[in-house]
């Protein structure tokens, strides 16, 4: 099992530097784990979704599964009984349990609760997160073999870096090409994926907002011309931008969102876009309008564990009419939230920092707020309100284009950044209850 292991993990490093897997390694790994009786931990969650199709198209058995959405009873849905999460502690040691966690983070706070139900005697755990990546990278490159793609909805739905793979970076290419010219340019920076705030409004209070919103006490919304000024100053250092997201606050409260989405998809160089909501304010008819491309994809959180009935009827009712006008939406209902809300110093040695940094999800989110480039949320955050320094970020005036790519090149190839040295992940931030309410209007504490 070990050298299974270690070819996995070798075909996920290559894929996330090249964008493309041996489908030989691959192969083999397949072999082995058809050999195994195979569980999968967290089979009705969205990362499981992809890898349980996968591995069904290549003839690989799922004996049984368990997920902690089941209190009671069985689910058999999926193609095989799940159980309730507690049930894993029934597994032999020989059994090989796969993790469908999608992040390194999630993976490891989902092992951690497999030992304390298995009484620290687990099975064998394999990172579904690298063998989903891998195999629907392979399947993808059988795709491409006839010329096609896979669509962005599936991409996206399980994917944290998808702008790592090449073919979603060939398919965002020739979907912006339907809407605007391209040049795909033969130099610039390599950097191809980012976040832009275009807000610091929002209408929930989560206590553990990515983007500390209820800390920041604003209702700035960044002028529509500065953001598409912005976006253009980077695209002309780079190559060209897969992936852009529309983040906040909350996009849909921007009161020129419909113009910023508008002038975004006339820019040259972009890709595929994001747009992140609450799914609680109901798109204007003209944002629904807009929003209908190939390329672009509205995905909002099921908060199902916090809100109000009314919210989530509010939830239902956007998506329903945002896919009534024939727009892309996922609804992501995954319960996994950290607590990120702390910028005390953890005292790990930069060794420990790096390596979590290599495999953090949260530098899959980049984030660009007038002008200034972070490599993550937390930084961004951190930044903002003063209680780490600004160090390992990129100023888009400060230089012309060549020097501004120069700055990305470093951005790109930093082993971890100070920010890393505030971050609960890597000494293993506390899950919480996802999206829980702040109660009041005034500006809690941070703890530093």
């Amino acid at each position: 099992m070990n050298d299974s292991m270690a070819a996995l993990d070798s075909e996920f490093d290559r894929l996330v530097i090249t964008g493309r897997a041996d489908p030989r390694v691959t192969a083999d790994v397949i072999r082995h784990l058809s050999g195994k009786k195979l569980h999968v931990y967290g089979a009705l969650g969205r990362s499981a979704t992809l890898l349980i199709r996968r591995l069904d198209e290549l003839g690989v058995r799922i004996a049984g599964g368990f997920d902690r959405k089941i209190q009671h009873g069985s689910d058999t849905s999926v193609g095989f009984e799940v159980l309730p999460s507690a049930s894993v502690a029934s597994l032999d040691s020989d059994d090989l349990l796969i993790l469908a966690s999608g992040s390194a983070q999630l993976f490891q706070s989902m092992a951690a609760e497999i030992a304390v139900l298995c009484n620290g005697a687990p099975p064998q755990l394999l990172d579904g997160r690298k063998l989903t990546y891998v195999l629907q990278n392979v399947h993808c490159g059988k795709l491409a073999e006839h010329g096609e793609y896979e669509d962005l909805l599936t991409c996206v739905s399980y994917h944290t870096k998808p702008f790592k793979c090449d073919f979603f970076r060939r398919a965002t290419e020739r979907l912006a090409s339907e809407d605007v010219p391209q040049t795909i340019k033969s130099t610039g920076s390599t950097f191809n994926s980012v976040g832009y705030l275009v807000s610091e409004w929002c209408n929930l209070r989560c206590a553990q907002c990515c983007e500390a919103v209820p800390y920041l006490d604003s209702k700035e919304m960044v002028p529509a011309d500065e953001i598409v000024a912005d976006l253009r100053k980077l695209t002309e250092s780079i190559k060209f931008l897969h992936r852009l997201d529309i983040v906040g606050g909350e996009p849909f409260a921007h009161k020129d969102i419909v113009d910023v989405i508008r002038k975004i998809k006339q820019l040259p160089g972009i890709g595929y876009i994001a747009v992140f909501t609450n799914g609680t304010l109901l798109p204007s008819d003209e944002l629904c309008q807009v929003l209908v491309s190939p390329r672009i994809i509205v995905t909002n959180s099921d908060y199902s564990q916090s809100l109000t009935s009314e919210k989530k009827q509010k939830i239902e009712n956007t998506n329903e009419k945002l896919r009534r006008f024939g727009v892309k939406v996922i609804q992501i209902s995954d319960r996994y939230w950290f607590d990120l809300i702390k910028f005390k110093q953890n005292g790990l040695p930069d060794a420990d920092l790096m390596r979590n940094y290599a495999d953090c999800f949260l530098e899959s989110c980049r984030r660009l707020y007038r002008g200034t480039l972070y490599h993550c949320a937390f930084q961004a955050n951190g930044v903002k309100l003063g209680l780490i320094p600004k160090n390992n970020t990129v100023e888009l005036y400060a230089g012309d284009a060549r020097q501004v790519r120069e700055q990305l090149d470093i951005f790109e190839h930093e082993k971890m950044i100070d920010s890393c040295r505030y971050c609960a992940l890597p000494v293993g931030a506390k899950e919480v209850v996802a999206a829980a309410q702040l109660s009041g209007r005034t500006i809690p504490i941070i703890e530093r």
